[in-house]
């Protein structure tokens, strides 16, 4: 298990299913159900633009997930709980490999992310925003 997630205290358990939960999805051939990890106002904060994204745009920009499979290291920096609000520096680094055509080349992929989680009223934790960026490839 990552460091960061070791030091969460068992009252925060629930904070380290979801970012476990959201790692397993993301690596499944079901990435919609990532969406449900979502609070209705999140928001997405995408790589070089000013322009935020929401939940419906969120959904149309990863439609891509439905011909490629995420083959990507997971590291997870940092896990912060606070109240009713939590953080984690997670990133990826690997490649997207095509579902359907085993010759395809993959395609490199790199981001850190910052998700936010706030605790919902019935004590469950959602990820309310998702900023992150695409470093360049340092290898």
């Amino acid at each position: 298990m990552a460091p960061a997630l070791s030091k969460v205290s068992s009252e925060d358990e629930a904070v380290k299913l979801l970012i476990l939960h959201a790692l397993e999805i993301i690596r499944s051939d079901d990435f919609d159900r990532y969406f449900d990890l979502f609070t209705d106002d999140a928001v997405w904060m995408m790589p070089s633009s000013y322009h935020d994204v929401l939940v419906d745009e969120a959904k149309s920009f990863y439609g891509f997930t439905k011909k490629f499979r995420f083959d990507q290291e997971t590291t997870i920096d940092e896990v912060v709980v606070e109240d009713d609000w939590a953080y984690v520096r997670v990133g990826f680094d690997g490649y997207l490999r095509p579902k359907s055509d085993n010759d395809a080349p993959p395609l490199r992929s790199i981001s850190r992310h910052i998700w936010i989680l706030r605790r919902q009223l019935d004590g469950s934790w959602k990820i309310s925003r998702d900023i992150w960026n695409n470093p360049k490839d340092s290898a």
